[in-house]
């Protein structure tokens, strides 16, 4: 399935091209601390692998609605803050979960059609004082350097990854069986064995979570419609769906297909 729609990425942080010294620098010197060597980093993700392990793999996929954790792995002692951002939303996470691992989390939404949004993470050493502020009533960050300091020092290079938006929406027909089915029973089966049972959506409540069963149709055939939510789905994978349909006539019928979650 190709994306057809991008998040446009808008940098907050300074010009690139206004220090251009960085790009070919092969170490940096501070000040307060000698020499030091262009730090390694690496960006990882948690949505790629069926049980949630971490990934450097870009493109990853994430359902709609769903927290991904990004995690920069970068040398312990080389960083004071990491600088996470997409779609021009920017935030600083100046605290390491472990050295050299530092986390941020962010949600991502779609419509009809997949979205890609970049992802990107660069390491930085203070000198003096920090080039970001954090605004408490507004709860952003924002570049504000001093005007007499000197700017903070970029330690690697920035690491992109790209995340693909996407959501799925469930159809299974129906074929009634001496009239409207009297029971129908809607499963969702994730590839580690968890199961959802989604309820039938009551009648005219269209914010109700729920199944909809549409019809008769022009021959008198009926559908279920539902859009599952990024908990009732597997994190990467297949997802079964299993409907059992009590028919007017008495009969039951078992009907089963796999949507792609990827």
């Amino acid at each position: 399935m190709e994306p057809t729609r991008y998040c446009k990425r808008i940098r907050k942080s300074p010009n690139p091209g206004s220090r251009p010294w960085l790009a070919a620098a092969a170490a940096v010197c501070l000040a307060t601390a000698g020499c030091l060597y262009q730090a390694h980093a690496r960006l990882w993700a948690d949505t790629a692998l069926p049980d949630g392990g971490f990934s450097t793999q870009s493109p990853q996929w994430a359902y709609d609605g769903e927290p991904v954790t990004f995690e920069l792995e970068c040398d312990p002692g080389a960083v004071h803050y990491v600088v996470f951002g997409t779609t021009g939303q920017e935030t600083v996470v100046d605290f390491g979960k472990v050295a050299g691992r530092y986390r941020w989390t962010q949600a991502f939404s779609a419509g009809p059609e997949p979205r890609v949004c970049e992802v990107y993470a660069t390491p930085y050493l203070v000198r003096g004082r920090r080039d970001w502020v954090y605004d408490k009533l507004e709860n952003t960050w924002h570049f504000y350097p001093g005007a007499s300091d000197r700017p903070d020092v970029e330690t690697a290079a920035e690491q992109v990854m790209r995340i693909t938006c996407y959501r799925r929406e469930i159809l299974v027909p129906i074929q009634p069986r001496s009239g409207p089915p009297k029971r129908i029973e809607l499963s969702l089966w994730k590839a580690d064995g968890q199961r959802t049972v989604v309820p039938a959506r009551p009648p005219g409540k269209a914010e109700a979570r729920g199944f909809l069963l549409l019809g008769p149709g022009k021959n008198g055939d009926y559908e279920i419609r539902y859009e599952p939510t990024y908990g009732e789905v597997s994190r990467a994978g297949k997802t079964r769906v299993d409907v059992v349909v009590e028919h007017a006539d008495g009969s039951t019928e078992h009907l089963e297909k796999d949507i792609d979650t990827p």
